[in-house]
C-alpha cells in the first residue's frame, strides 16, 4: 500500500523531471546550431563540452568551462533558472560574472522554449565528466569580474526576437538564428575599445586574431544569391567566390553543415536583406596567359639548388606547390563540383586586406563535412616568409589584382600578429597611472595657492 501511494505521488514529478525525446532532439540541434562545443571542447580527448579550450582575447585566455552534468566540476547542480540566468545575464550559478567570450549578449535574446530545451538537453543528453577545468587567469584589474557588471549595464541590451517556424524559411527565423545562436556579430562586427560589438555596424567585418571575418552585408555580399550563400554554408566552399578557412572552416564542419536546409536557406535569405549594393562594380579580372619559362626553374648545380625554394620565383614556387591542384591558371580542377577550387574570383584573392590569403596559405585547411574532406596542406612549415611572400604575391597579382602586392613585411606581420593586447592589458595601468599624476598635480597647486595666500596675509 505504502509503495502504491508513494508511486502515486511521485510518479508525475519524475515524468515532468524527465524531458521527452522531440525536446532533447530540439536541445541537441539548438547545441549544433549554437557551436557550443567550438569552445566548450576538450583539447585533451576532444570531448566536446568537457572544457578546457583557450580562446585566445585581446586581455589573455580565457578558458571555457565544462558544462557537462557534472555535480562535480560541471553544471549539474544548476537549476533552469540557474541556466537561464547565465544565458541571458552572463553569470554563474555562484552570482559570479562571466567574460562575454561567452556571447551571452547574443543568447539573451532566445525565447524561453529553445533556453528550457537547451537546458533539458545538456541535463541529460549529455554525458556528465569531472574535467577539472583550470580557473581563467586574467591580469588585473580584468581578473576582478565583478567590473561586468558596469559592462553588462552598458552593452548588455537584449533584443525580443521570434524564432520562427524551424520547418518554413523566412527573414524572421534567419534573423533569430544569426542574432542569436549563431551569434555572427561576435566576429563578423567590429569592436569597440572596451571590446563590445558596434551595434551601428552590425555583420560589417571584424577581426579575430590574424583573420579578418568579412562583412557580411550586401557590400560584399551583393553578388550571392541565396542559393550560393545557403551552397557555402553547408559545404564551406563556392569556387570563384569564397573558401572556408580557420575558424569559419570550424564554424561550418561543427555548426552550419549540420543544420536543415531550411535554416541554412532562412540564413541566407535574411542576409541578403542587410546593407546596400555598392554604386559600382567589378568582374573578377581574367589572368593572361603565362608563358611555361615563366615556370621553368632551369639546370642547377645542385640537389638543394634544384629543389629548394630559396631562388624561386613566385611563379615557380606556385608551379611546385600549386598548380598540380587549382591549375596553371588558378582554375581549379575540372571535375563537377570542384574538389580543388579555382582561386581566380575568390574572396582572400580579391580583398585588398591580404590576411586571410595569408593565413589560409600559412595554416591551410582541413575541413570535413557531408560533402566530403576538404584538405590543403600548411605551408608556413614548409616555405620561409620570404618564399611565401613570393608566392603569395603571384596569385594576388596573377589572380587578384595586377597591383595588388604582398610583401614580406606584410606575411611576418600577419603570422606574428599577437594573441594577446598589451596596450589593453596595461591600459588600465596607464589610466591609474594618470589619474595619481591628476591628483598629484591638484595637491600641488592647492598647497601652491594656500602658500602664496599664507605669504600675502603675512604681509
Amino acid at each position: 500500500m505504502r509503495t502504491a501511494t508513494f508511486l502515486l505521488l511521485f510518479l508525475p514529478a519524475l515524468a515532468l523531471a524527465q524531458p521527452d525525446s522531440a525536446t532533447l532532439k530540439r536541445g541537441e540541434y539548438l547545441a549544433i546550431a549554437g557551436d557550443c562545443s567550438a569552445c566548450h571542447r576538450n583539447p585533451d580527448n576532444g570531448h566536446p563540452f568537457s572544457g578546457g579550450y583557450r580562446i585566445s582575447s585581446p586581455l589573455g585566455d580565457i578558458i571555457a568551462t565544462n558544462i557537462t552534468p557534472s555535480r562535480v566540476n560541471g553544471i549539474g547542480n544548476y537549476s533552469l533558472a540557474d541556466f537561464r540566468r547565465v544565458m541571458r545575464e552572463g553569470r554563474r550559478r555562484d552570482g559570479s560574472y562571466l567574460y562575454p567570450a561567452m556571447p551571452y549578449t547574443a543568447f539573451a535574446s532566445l525565447t524561453d522554449e529553445d533556453i528550457a530545451a537547451l537546458y533539458a538537453w545538456f541535463m541529460t543528453g549529455v554525458p556528465a565528466e569531472d574535467h577539472q577545468v583550470p580557473a581563467t587567469q586574467l591580469p588585473f584589474p580584468f581578473s576582478w569580474r565583478a567590473m561586468m557588471a558596469l559592462w553588462n549595464g552598458l552593452f548588455l541590451s537584449p533584443q525580443p526576437l521570434a524564432s520562427g517556424s524551424a520547418e518554413a524559411i523566412g527573414d524572421a527565423r534567419g534573423e533569430y538564428l544569426v542574432k542569436t545562436l549563431g551569434h555572427c556579430g561576435s566576429c563578423h562586427t567590429p569592436r569597440n575599445v572596451l571590446m563590445a560589438e558596434k551595434s551601428a555596424s552590425f555583420l560589417r567585418g571584424g577581426a579575430v586574431g590574424s583573420w579578418q571575418a568579412p562583412d557580411l552585408t550586401q557590400a560584399r555580399l551583393y553578388a550571392w544569391s541565396e542559393t550560393e550563400l545557403a551552397t557555402y554554408l553547408k559545404t564551406g566552399s563556392l569556387p570563384g567566390k569564397a573558401i572556408a578557412a580557420g575558424e569559419m572552416a570550424t564554424v561550418v564542419e561543427n555548426s552550419f553543415s549540420r543544420l536543415t536546409d531550411s535554416d541554412r536557406r532562412s540564413v541566407a535569405r535574411y542576409l541578403l536583406t542587410l546593407g546596400h549594393a555598392p554604386a559600382s562594380t567589378h568582374a573578377a579580372p581574367t589572368p593572361p596567359p603565362r608563358a611555361i619559362a615563366a615556370f621553368e626553374t632551369g639546370p642547377s648545380a645542385t640537389l638543394r639548388g634544384a629543389i629548394g625554394g630559396e631562388q624561386m620565383s613566385g611563379a615557380q614556387l606556385y608551379n611546385a606547390a600549386c598548380a598540380s591542384c587549382h591549375g596553371a591558371q588558378g582554375e581549379g580542377s575540372r571535375d563537377a563540383p570542384q574538389t580543388f577550387p579555382r582561386l581566380t574570383g575568390t574572396s582572400a584573392v580579391l580583398n585588398a586586406n591580404p590576411a586571410n590569403l595569408i593565413m589560409t596559405v600559412a595554416e591551410g585547411v582541413d575541413r570535413t563535412t557531408a560533402s566530403g574532406h576538404a584538405f590543403m596542406p600548411a605551408f608556413s612549415s614548409q616555405m620561409s616568409s620570404a618564399e611565401l611572400a613570393r608566392l603569395l604575391d603571384y596569385v594576388s597579382t596573377q589572380f587578384g589584382a595586377a597591383g595588388q602586392h604582398i610583401t614580406e613585411e606584410q606575411v611576418n606581420h600577419t603570422l606574428r600578429h599577437p594573441r594577446h593586447s598589451l596596450w589593453l592589458q596595461r591600459a588600465p595601468w596607464a589610466g591609474a597611472g594618470l589619474l595619481a599624476l591628476l591628483i598629484c598635480l591638484g595637491v600641488w597647486r592647492y598647497r601652491s595657492h594656500k602658500r602664496r595666500l599664507h605669504e600675502s596675509t603675512s604681509l
